[in-house]
């Protein structure tokens, strides 16, 4: 037997070959069937039950060192860059594994490579009123229109993102599973919908996908998909699982007196947290219901309060729980069917059943408005179960790091109304404006934003269209190219209702103009004249040279409301194209979709 020339032939290097040959010598064939048995039956027992906590980060069961699963196809669409970072997640997870993936953009996919596509993951946001993000929506409308082929040959799974507070939940997400469905591709993991607060949600499905990943391709291996690193060496890292509790600086109503509203400047303390974020970012900030609304609601079910529950962070008192861990204002979609399911009551189902209906119900309602209007003999767990989990409000970043260092600003308008007979407060608005003073802390996490930035040239012109507390990122923006060496052209269109009293950062303004950060403004008060007067007048009036800023290569930026103002200023956009250009509207929507795949019409609207 000539082991050393068999085992030079074999996968092993010159050291382990050697220590092979002293532990093999002098065995006879009996005993070396007997090992050859042993081995066997190892290499079996790693095949079946290797999990890949037991295996180096990157390693492989099979004997090639490949899993040999096909490719995963990951494609994301993304509004605000939740979507891109976690379809980076899953990436880098699959890499880990030996899992070849590949991930792409929607907008930059080829729908022709559909055909070679056999494992697909697709992680996709709802934007504005239900409808696909605009990167998305190309692709989206090709697998809805007579150009989709058959897609038998795939196998594929949905995470979608979303806010259960608007009435399209997950929309785009659950359109895109049942487009696929109906194209003939099948479903390996059920689709995932995600809340506000998606982290956990995200992170279990990108796990039972990748394990169905494997387990579809026969592989049959028990697989426990590892977190991804941290690469945080020293200290915490800060997260939406892992909040910093930021001190309150400053607090500062910037509407003056006799304004019929309240829009308050705060400055938060950053210091020690290590967070970091850009101009364009948004700031997470959890509230509380008020004392009284819950002590309200526990008086309509007979509680003290005092009665110990069983929450997503624990066990707590019931009126712990009804102020710091569950929403009862505004009154969610969520929560009104599950109150609809529990009591069995017909009338909510039926206003569930319907759209219009539903909107309706919803608008200026709460908890409290529901358990009154359809009474129920609640129990505290029955109580628990049908409130949404307090979820963070979003907030646009007022301020540039580099120039206020560890602190992070926000502009919060404080939402007060009279509804049902009652006075009425925002969640987390009246949270900062009524229930939190200077030095106490709220819970906060920054959630970035890689669809609202700032040109990577800092001298192209930008255009900012921010009305109300829209306008916060772009003073940001001014404070960020204020820092600068080299800054181009800008141009800010400002709205809201009283100049004389809601001119929000007025001097600020006035200041960055007189130093060129700034280079042209334009205001709207809607409301100092009879007619209502708004942003989109004003850049209609100023059609001509706002065309001639974007003719040389300027960024055009909107943020604010959604379901009115932005789609008036879109609209007034293509008006402004189509005029200006001599081309028809067609062509300035294809103008302005060009734009927006191009990343130079940016949005951050809600």
């Amino acid at each position: 037997m000539e082991l050393k020339k068999g085992l030079g032939r074999g996968p092993f290097n010159d050291d382990q070959a050697g220590k092979l040959k002293i532990a093999l010598s002098g065995l006879d064939s009996g005993q070396l069937q007997w090992l050859s048995g042993y081995f066997e039956g190892l290499i079996q027992t790693s095949l079946n039950k290797t999990t890949v906590e037991s295996l180096p980060l990157g390693s492989d069961p099979n004997v090639d060192g490949k899993l040999k699963a096909e490719k995963v196809h990951i494609l994301f669409g993304s509004h605000t860059g939740n979507s891109e970072s976690l379809a980076k997640d899953l990436h880098a997870r699959a890499k880990d594994m030996g899992i070849d993936a590949v991930i792409s953009d929607m907008a930059s996919f080829k729908t022709r490579e559909l055909k070679g596509i056999k494992k697909l993951a697709v992680i996709v946001s709802t934007h504005g009123l239900g409808e696909p993000p605009v990167q998305a929506e190309d692709f989206y409308n090709y697998l809805h229109s007579k150009k989709a082929p058959n897609l038998a040959h795939v196998q594929f799974s949905v995470l979608a993102l979303g806010d259960s507070s608007y009435l399209d939940f997950c929309q785009t997400g659950k359109d895109f599973e049942a487009v696929l469905e109906k194209l003939g591709a099948q479903k390996i993991v059920p689709r995932q919908d995600c809340d506000v607060d998606y982290a956990d949600e995200a992170e279990t499905w990108q796990k039972k996908f990748l394990t169905a990943i494997i387990q579809t391709n026969g592989q049959n291996i028990a697989l426990q998909v590892q977190d991804l690193p941290n690469n945080q060496v020293n200290g915490p890292q800060y997260s939406r699982k892992n909040l910093f509790e930021a001190t309150i600086l400053e607090k500062i109503n910037l509407n003056g007196k006799g304004s019929s509203k309240e829009t308050i400047h705060l400055e938060l303390d950053l210091e020690g947290s290590g967070i970091k974020y850009e101009p364009g970012d948004a700031l997470g900030v959890y509230g509380a219901n008020s004392p009284k609304l819950v002590q309200s609601v526990l008086e309509s079910i007979n509680s003290s309060g005092k009665e110990e529950v069983e929450t997503h962070e624990g066990n707590k008192t019931l009126y712990d729980a009804l102020v710091y861990n569950y929403e009862l204002t505004p009154l969610s979609k969520t929560t009104l069917s599950g109150y609809a399911e529990l009591t069995g009551d017909e009338g909510l189902k039926k206003i569930l059943g319907d759209k219009i209906a539903l909107q309706e119900y919803l608008s200026g309602r709460d908890f409290l408005d529901l358990i009154n209007e359809v009474p129920y003999k609640l129990s505290s767990k029955e109580l628990i179960s049908v409130l949404r989990k307090n979820t963070a409000r979003m907030y646009s970043i007022a301020s540039a790091q580099e120039v206020v260092e560890d602190e992070v600003h926000l502009l919060v308008s404080v939402v007060r109304y009279n509804a049902f007979g009652r006075n009425k407060d925002g969640h987390c608005s009246s949270t900062l404006a009524d229930r939190l003073e200077i030095g106490d802390k709220v819970k906060i996490f920054v959630d970035k934003n890689t669809r609202f930035k700032l040109p990577k040239n800092p001298e192209a012109p930008i255009i900012m269209v921010g009305p109300g507390t829209g306008v916060a990122p772009f003073r940001a923006f001014m404070q960020q190219r204020e820092v600068l060496e080299r800054k181009g052209p800008s141009w800010l269109f400002f709205g809201d209702r009283n100049f004389t009293t809601d001119f929000l950062y007025q001097t600020e303004w006035q200041q960055y103009m007189k130093e060129g950060v700034l280079t042209k403004a334009d205001v709207a008060f809607s409301r100092d004249q009879e007619e209502k007067y708004y942003v989109q007048h004003r850049m209609l009036e100023n059609g001509k040279e706002l065309f001639e800023w974007l003719e040389k290569g300027a960024h055009f930026y909107v943020c604010g409301d959604a379901q009115k103002m932005a789609k008036d200023v879109d609209i007034a956009l293509k008006q402004i194209i189509q005029q200006q250009g001599g081309i028809t509207i067609e062509k300035a929507e294809e103008y302005v979709k060009n734009l927006q795949i191009a990343n130079r019409y940016q949005a951050d609207i809600y």
